[in-house]
């Protein structure tokens, strides 16, 4: 697997072992190989709703998660770990080395808190290392695997039709957990580790779902054609002028936010439609070229309406542009959990 060199710095300190995340120098203690002197990339587990891999998340205990190794070939293309090695947990007090296959490490949670993940060469030499941790699962939800913007904490329903749904594990804290041993039943296809295409039917269906070292628990599917209601999120108190601002709305089924619904907005005048495929289907781009009154803007989505007028304020007293949310960090998950 390959991967360019254009992720932020934060981003690469969030995959990179000790030595890649501080030019290769050796950690204290340790005698550093000379195969991977710019260090590795430890590159846990994509999750559902994510669109970029993790660095690795929190192992729930109990369950297992697969980290990919990569190096740095020295010309800024990332490639998979390529020479032979061997995999050390440091004594596992959290997270112990279930299996390697290739240049991937599978470990496993054994109980809360962080230990070292450590590669070393055929000598016994560290090629890089770093800490990884594990977490008890406390909690479980079904979550859409789009962008939409919803609320925290709001329950969810579904439309109808052909789907791509999550499974999302949680710790007390609410940090999401990894465990790709996790087995669930529901009526789809298995697309991932975390993820099920497939075709939701109208109802109430019970997914049932075993994860960590918990006991199978039941999630409700619920799967609706109509809302009760559509309303504006947090609307903008007013536009700059010749200015824009993304204004985001919610459909609902009782106090459930409805998920994969096809939005139409009219924006002035200006028709658009938003659906499957469209990233933050639920919110709208407005753009005016006024300098004054105001922008209209109707939404409308499983059967149910509503508008909005926005005033448009002076140059100097205008709220800050609020930017279309299109990154998953900016997308909360949200729903009503089984707590085991």
């Amino acid at each position: 697997m390959k991967r360019l060199a254009l992720l932020a710095l934060s981003l690469a300190a969030c995959y990179g072992g000790e030595r890649a995340n501080n030019g290769g120098e050796c950690p204290a203690g340790e005698t550093c190989s000379p195969a991977t002197p710019n260090g590795l990339d430890f590159v846990g587990n994509a999750l559902a709703n994510e669109v970029l891999l993790s660095g690795p998340r929190p192992t729930a205990i109990g369950g297992t998660q697969v980290v990919a190794l990569q190096y740095n070939r020295g010309d800024g293309v990332y490639i998979a770990l390529d020479v032979p090695f061997n995999a050390d947990d440091d004594g596992h007090a959290a997270i112990k080395v279930d299996s390697t296959s290739g240049s991937q490490v599978t470990v496993r949670g054994v109980g809360s808190g962080k230990n070292y993940l450590r590669i070393l060469d055929e000598d016994g030499l560290l090629m890089d290392r770093k800490e990884l941790e594990a977490r008890e699962l406390t909690s479980i939800e079904v979550v859409p695997t789009d962008y939409e913007s919803i609320p925290a904490g709001t329950p969810i329903a579904f439309a109808p039709g052909p789907r791509k749904l999550g499974i999302a594990l949680y710790n007390a804290g609410g940090t999401r957990l990894i465990d790709t041993s996790m087995q669930v039943q529901i009526d789809g296809v298995r697309a991932s580790w975390d993820t099920f295409n497939t075709n939701a039917t109208l109802g109430t269906h019970t997914v049932s779902v075993t994860a960590g070292d918990k006991p199978a628990a039941d999630i409700d599917l619920v799967v609706v054609d109509q809302a009760d209601s559509v309303v504006a999120i947090n609307p903008p108190p007013s536009m700059q002028p010749n200015g824009s601002a993304s204004v985001c709305f919610q459909a609902s089924a009782g106090n459930r936010y409805i998920a994969g619904l096809s939005w139409a907005f009219n924006v002035d005048g200006v028709e658009k439609t938003q659906g499957d495929g469209t990233l933050t289907r639920n919110c709208v781009t407005v753009s005016t070229t006024k300098s004054s009154g105001s922008v209209a803007i109707s939404a409308t989505a499983g059967g149910q309406s509503t508008s909005v007028s926005i005033p448009i304020g002076s140059a100097r007293s205008a709220a800050p542009v609020t930017p279309m949310r299109t990154l998953p960090t900016a997308v909360p998950t949200a729903g009503d959990r089984a707590s085991l």
